[in-house]
């Protein structure tokens, strides 16, 4: 199977090395790359770009903005139609309910599915400090620990929303830039995924300031997180964040493969009324427990 990963891609350069190989031992066959920015901000790109099967598919220096970034994706997708695609910022490695991602397209194409949802969980330093080497050869191993709600204990109201798997049709296209709603033409299935976001390094400060002066629509955002750091001596916040281990996931539900109980959990979300039978979810809770 031939599975493609498109990307908007500005800088990243601790971590790209590291996510190219991820992806291919998922089974990435390629990546589709649209580059944003002058060429010293991606020069690590650059170097990599030979060492992997990277397509350069377009690149531009103009300031950004969410309408250019999805104008230029969807432009991107016309030429991809009728496959499999992925659609990651380059901060984020998904991991999937199954071990690859083909066996992930076959369980969707079995439910009558072709977008998937893995919701971003983030992840930090053992300390919640901002201190990580310059080039990230393991970003599980430098940020150990996972928070599922880390945006509010910021105090910043920001989507987790990520769907970054989905088969490309005649109407498929992305909305506001990325992947944290659906894209057009598709449905989700009622799997989930965890997309592990390594967003607060040590170039973090660079981006938020970057995006404060842009004319992105959620720059108030990056405010908010900026406030964080500054008031809390750039130190993330650890209450609720716990050790990363793909059992873990599991347990806590952040990885949901397909069972009986997704099959109704998906019933109760299309047909108001349809309530999930508790004998179900007694079933499902003691499988987890075994798991």
């Amino acid at each position: 199977m031939q599975l493609e990963l498109v990307s908007h891609v500005n800088g990243d350069g601790d971590l790209l090395d590291a996510w190219f190989r991820y992806y291919l031992r998922l089974g990435v066959s390629s990546f589709r790359l649209i580059v944003h920015g002058p060429e010293e901000e991606n020069r690590t790109l650059y170097a990599l770009k030979d060492k992997y099967p990277v397509v350069i598919e377009d690149s531009y220096e103009t300031p950004f903005h969410s309408e250019e970034k999805a104008r230029r994706l969807n432009k991107l997708l016309t030429r991809l139609r009728g496959r499999w695609l992925m659609l990651v910022d380059s901060d984020e490695f998904v991991e999937f309910p199954y071990g690859s991602i083909e066996t992930m397209t076959r369980v969707l194409k079995l439910m009558g599915r072709n977008a998937f949802s893995a919701p971003m969980v983030q992840h930090l330093t053992a300390d919640g400090t901002l201190e990580t080497p310059a080039l990230i050869d393991d970003p599980f191993r430098i940020f150990p620990l996972c928070s599922v709600d880390l945006y509010q204990r910021m105090h910043v109201k920001a989507s987790i929303a990520k769907h970054p798997l989905f088969f490309c049709t005649d109407q498929t296209a992305i909305r506001e830039g990325g992947n944290h709603n659906c894209p057009f033409g598709n449905t989700t299935s009622s799997l989930r995924g965890v997309t592990h976001h390594f967003k607060f390094r040590r170039t973090v400060h660079n981006r938020l300031d970057d995006r404060i002066n842009s004319a992105h629509p959620y720059r108030h955002e990056s405010v908010q997180f900026r406030e964080y750091l500054e008031g809390n001596g750039n130190r993330l916040p650890l209450d609720g964040a716990f050790p990363y281990s793909r059992r873990e996931l599991f347990r806590r539900g952040l990885l949901e493969r397909f069972t009986f109980t997704t099959v109704f959990r998906h019933l109760s979300r299309v047909t108001a009324n349809v309530k999930v039978p508790a004998v179900f979810e007694r079933a499902h809770s003691s499988a987890e427990k075994k798991r």
